[in-house]
């Protein structure tokens, strides 16, 4: 009997250093928390309640701040529900249910603007890039967001459990309004559906029969 309990102890120690050495590996991950597939824990997929309840533990909420500060409806038939948080510790944040019921986008405008070289961003896809001996976080495409090159844009996709796709993209400043090294500053963080995999996305979201 005491060697099944020693052997037992023995295996949780191991358990739970196994997780902790899990969880330092991925806070100490070379681009860090922000290349997550989540804001405050928010992911795509969660219904409504689930998201609420995991911002508001996540962001530290007090008692009487459930609720997001405002909502508004847009989509084709205004069905979907955008909801707002002004003033969370990393910023604003935006979460867009889909028919009111699951999120299917998630927008983090940081308060305090970000850096490119933190997140282990690579510049450009240039070759001399991955030839430098720096390291970068090599599972990004890098463009810009129309053709007037104003914006600066990484993303990158994964395939998820239901079969489409999330995309994460981080956005830099603006050339006219952040002149100075603009393209060295990511002021947001964006999770959504991979427009291509939206009647996958809602077709996953479907009660089973």
């Amino acid at each position: 009997m005491i060697k099944k309990t020693a052997l037992c102890s023995v295996f949780l120690l191991l358990l739970i250093a196994s997780v902790s050495a899990q969880s330092n590996l991925e806070t100490t991950s070379i681009g860090g928390k922000q290349h997550a597939m989540n804001v405050y824990g928010v992911t795509l997929g969660m219904d409504v309640p689930t998201a609420l309840q995991t911002v508001f533990v996540n962001a530290n909420r007090k008692p009487g701040e459930e609720r997001p500060d405002s909502k508004r409806n847009e989509g084709k038939d205004k069905k979907d529900v955008r909801v707002l948080y002004k003033s969370l510790p990393e910023g604003e944040l935006q979460i867009l249910f889909a028919e009111g019921k699951y999120v299917k986008e998630v927008i983090l405008l940081f308060s305090t603007v970000q850096r490119v070289a933190d997140l282990r961003l690579p510049n450009s896809s240039n070759i001399g890039e991955a030839t430098s001996g720096e390291r970068f976080d090599d599972r990004y495409t890098i463009g810009f967001v129309d053709n007037k090159k104003q914006e600066k844009l990484w993303w990158r996709d994964e395939k998820t459990d239901h079969g489409y796709h999330a995309r994460l993209t981080f956005l830099s400043g603006n050339i006219t309004k952040d002149t100075t090294m603009w393209w060295q500053t990511i002021v947001q963080k964006a999770i959504s559906v991979k427009p291509e995999d939206s009647e996958k996305f809602l077709k996953a979201m479907q009660p089973k029969q």
